[in-house]
């Protein structure tokens, strides 16, 4: 196994449906659902210093890996006011345990 601290990991999502399947995930998008996952409820966006590139992280989750996300758009101020998005996991999601099946 790679060193890497991002490595390849397998992760199992549980939907609100009680499905249950397992995903690959690595680099950013993996940093990236850690963060969610860090988060809880509060969610997560893209000007809590998180960098630009952030949104296509998300949209990588969601739309290549199938990862149920949830997003709602906010008013934000400051020096360039406007709204942004946060996102929130709309599932379970976790790292594989040793141990655990991993159905790909």
């Amino acid at each position: 196994m790679s060193l890497k601290k991002w490595a390849k990991a397998p992760y199992v999502i549980t939907t609100a449906t009680g499905d249950r399947r397992t995903v690959i995930l690595n680099g950013r998008v993996r940093w990236a659902i850690e963060e969610l996952r860090k988060a809880g409820h509060e969610g997560r966006t893209g000007r809590e210093a998180l960098g630009p590139r952030w949104a296509a992280y998300i949209w990588d989750a969601k739309h290549v890996h199938g990862i149920p996300i949830a997003d709602v758009w906010e008013p934000h101020e400051g020096e360039h006011p406007g709204r942004h998005k946060r996102w929130f996991l709309d599932c379970e999601i976790h790292p594989c345990g040793a141990g655990q099946e991993v159905r790909a």
